[in-house]
């Protein structure tokens, strides 16, 4: 039963990859609107759609099989990845098979009047951008745009390790990596063009790398060549990839304070929920799954050195105890 039911999702998610188009990209997200509200979990349609899309990539070239892993990795990132928009994040703007919050256009315009951004300077560039609507897998909620990042930061990530991997340590390649997306997101893809700096987004870079790399290394690379044909694993599961420090309401931003003075008293409305009872079961299950990452460990090295500014300073709960105080007698 369980076969035939991942054989229909992936026939339902084969036939809506073919019957859209990707739409513009969306950049920020706002987890705290989605705070209570239901989404059903998209874990197996993500999944499918993965499958689907590199198996397909694979049967495309009649002389797959010929192709050595790293080559046959290429060729598969390449409908992984875009330039600009990303195939995925692309799909799920434009599908029902994935559930999310704003979805349609009547939700979309009422989450432009409320999510964290809507309230910062009237030309702000970060503002006017399509958003990312919050989705869910795995139990956790997240931006759609965590799987942009996966997929297009994670493979410029593996691109870095096959050059260097020969020459470093892996403490050396990891601080290297960290280094390397750090960039990026204080420039173009974050500070520069949008005051935000994300450590979720570090989070999902660092995992795509991971995905990157499992194609073809560690004990059970996921691409194996069977009967001189690439075959992807079925054993490909975003549950493997996806956790809490993607939800930007448990692992938050940081602000320029350009923006801080229009985004702090968004976030402040949503104070009274810090203790009711969906967000207090949320954010338990999230410290239940939490485990210390690679990405948390050298922000806090970066931190503690002054190297970058400190996160956590932005954190909902830093942010509802000060305003506690700021009301007291």
């Amino acid at each position: 039963m369980n076969r035939v039911r991942t054989r229909l999702k992936v026939c339902l998610v084969a036939f809506a990859c073919l019957a859209v188009s990707a739409p513009v990209q969306a950049l920020e997200t706002d987890q705290f609107y989605a705070w209570g509200k239901p989404i059903e979990d998209s874990t197996e349609y993500l999944n499918a759609w993965v499958k689907w899309q590199v198996q397909t990539a694979l049967d495309s070239r009649s002389d797959s099989g010929s192709l050595d892993c790293e080559a046959a990795v290429y060729h598969v990132h390449k409908v992984l990845k875009d330039l600009v928009y990303q195939p995925i994040e692309g799909w799920i703007l434009s599908t029902s098979l994935v559930d999310r919050i704003p979805m349609g256009l009547e939700e979309e315009r009422e989450y432009r009047e409320q999510w964290a951004l809507s309230k910062t300077f009237p030309m702000d560039y970060a503002r006017w951008l399509p958003p990312s609507p919050t989705l869910q897998a795995n139990e956790v909620r997240f931006g759609s745009d965590k799987l942009a990042h996966f997929f297009s930061e994670g493979w410029w990530y593996y691109r870095w390790w096959l050059k260097r991997r020969d020459d470093l340590t892996q403490d050396e390649l990891e601080r290297g990596l960290f280094d390397y997306g750090s960039t990026m997101e204080w420039m173009f893809l974050g500070k520069l063009s949008t005051g935000i700096i994300s450590p979720a987004d570090l989070e999902s870079n660092y995992k795509g790398f991971i995905f990157y790399h499992r194609m073809c290394h560690g004990d059970e690379p996921l691409l194996n060549r069977q009967q001189g044909h690439w075959q992807f694993s079925e054993s490909f599961d975003f549950r493997d990839y996806i956790t809490p420090e993607w939800d930007e309401s448990w692992n938050p931003n940081h602000f320029d304070s350009v923006r801080w003075k229009g985004i702090k008293p968004t976030i402040e409305r949503y104070c009274p929920q810090l203790h009711s009872p969906w967000v207090e079961q949320q954010r338990a299950r999230y410290k239940a799954m939490d485990t210390q990452t690679v990405t948390e460990t050298l922000i806090q090295e970066e931190v503690a050195a002054g190297k970058m500014p400190d996160p956590k300073a932005f954190d909902i709960t830093t942010i509802c105890s000060n305003q506690a105080d700021s009301e007291s007698p």
